[in-house]
């Protein structure tokens, strides 16, 4: 009987069939798309930033300050060279009318006080250990120094002139200067003349 033969080569046959069946199977299967979001792993190493991408500004460049000078003296700073009484002193005692008449040669109308008043030539002169309020004062100022110490010639005008001489630096004091105003109606150097009297009371005026 030959069929065996035929046997053999239907049953090889359906071998093949059913391994090609399974291979296209297993290529469809891999195939197919995976669904779902991707999760990062926490445990991964954090990855290096990038030193080009940091956001530091460049340095903004600044004009340099010029130092002060040390030899200029600023406002407000007092140069103590005579060191004067400054408490207990008279308020307005410390120039007489001797005084006046000699810095302004004419008659005074009286003798000490706060304010002096003179004809030929007419002027009002005021004196006074007071607080310095030089900052405050109207007028063409100029910083000098009288027995080497700090003073202050304010001219409100030609005919008003004030000269302020500090005695003392010391802040407990509370009247640390002398003062003297001149006002004239007549013709006369008030600055000069506010200058020769500050100077004479400032002298008059014992060392502390």
């Amino acid at each position: 009987m030959h069929l065996r033969p035929a046997a053999n080569a239907l049953a090889l046959y359906l071998s093949l069939g059913l391994s090609l069946g399974l291979t296209l199977t297993a290529v469809t299967g891999c195939s197919e798309q995976v669904k779902g979001s991707a999760i990062a792993d926490t445990n991964a190493a954090p990855e290096p930033a990038d030193p080009t991408s940091t956001s530091k500004k460049p340095p903004v460049s600044t004009s340099a300050t010029k130092p002060a000078d040390p030899t200029t003296q600023k406002p407000g700073d007092v140069k103590i060279t005579t060191k004067k009484k400054a408490a207990g002193l008279e308020t307005c005692g410390v120039l007489k009318a001797a005084d006046i008449e000699a810095a302004t040669g004419g008659k005074s109308s009286a003798d000490g006080g706060c304010i002096h008043s003179t004809t030929g030539p007419s002027t009002v002169i005021t004196q006074m250990v007071t607080v310095p309020d030089v900052v405050g004062s109207d007028g063409e100022k100029k910083q000098i120094e009288i027995g080497g110490n700090t003073a202050w010639q304010v001219a409100a005008s030609k005919e008003d002139c004030q000269v302020t001489v500090m005695l003392t630096d010391d802040p407990t004091v509370i009247t640390p200067a002398f003062s003297v105003s001149v006002l004239a109606i007549d013709d006369l150097d008030t600055c000069a003349t506010a200058l020769k009297l500050a100077t004479e009371g400032f002298n008059r005026i014992p060392a502390a």
